[in-house]
């Protein structure tokens, strides 16, 4: 009996200390490997955040998106409200994934994450390791810097789909398009588990901690240019026979 309450007691006291730990590796030691780190971007919603949205007092940078404690059961250490709207999704005819923007699946894993703050439907400071919300300097809108993505994906690149080799054989059929080949070795661009399987997120191309983009590449960029991103997945030679 004793021997059970000192194995229960010690099993708390390795949390105690481990949580801690692992949390320290996501706010340090990732943001770190991905270049200049969090505290640099936009993505720092604490006060001493470089961007227009960010808190009023509080000081913690990784509080936002990651908490040792009480964090989102279904994403390990998630600290931020997820939003449940439904989204318009991207579809063309040349897109093999699904047949319709209503046939495509619901948008999972980190780019559910990430629409937690960009598509404007949740507070940013909405975070669940805490009684209420972490009070905001509200962002400033305009017709020409929306600042949202909003629920109205169809303009965008698709999200939350599996990418494998049979949808680079289904595309290769078709010599009207540009090919697909997989992002196999790469050690940016790379796919995430969505759908059951794996695929297209929202960082297979944007890195959320930094980002290791030029001038003029896309925010939290996975590389130089933007080119250097689409050629990881998309083939610019087309079919031989074309």
């Amino acid at each position: 009996m004793y021997n059970k309450i000192a194995m229960k007691i010690s099993f708390r006291l390795i949390l105690t200390f481990l949580l801690p730990i692992i949390y320290c590796i996501f706010c340090i030691l990732i943001p770190m490997a991905s270049g200049a780190g969090v505290k640099d971007t936009k993505h720092n919603l604490s006060v001493s955040g470089p961007g227009t949205a960010k808190a009023v007092t509080e000081k913690g940078v990784c509080i936002f998106c990651h908490t040792p404690h009480n964090a989102h059961p279904v994403y390990p250490l998630w600290n931020h409200e997820v939003s449940e709207t439904h989204y318009i999704n991207y579809w063309s005819p040349t897109l093999k994934s699904y047949p319709s923007a209503s046939a495509a699946p619901p948008v999972d894993g980190f780019s559910k994450l990430c629409l937690g703050c960009h598509d404007g439907t949740v507070a940013l400071g909405a975070t669940l390791g805490r009684s209420g919300t972490i009070k905001t300097i509200p962002l400033a809108l305009t017709p020409a810097n929306p600042g949202y993505l909003g629920t109205d994906l169809s303009g965008g690149h698709p999200i939350s789909i599996v990418f494998d080799s049979a949808l680079v054989e289904l595309r290769s059929r078709d010599h009207n398009i540009m090919q697909l080949k997989l992002p196999a070795d790469d050690p940016h661009v790379k796919l995430y588990a969505t759908q059951n399987g794996k695929g297209i997120q929202c960082t297979s191309c944007h890195d959320p901690h930094g980002g290791r983009g030029g001038t003029g590449a896309p925010p939290f960029w996975q590389k130089s240019t933007h080119d250097q991103v689409c050629l990881v997945c998309h083939d610019i030679i087309m079919p031989i026979g074309h």
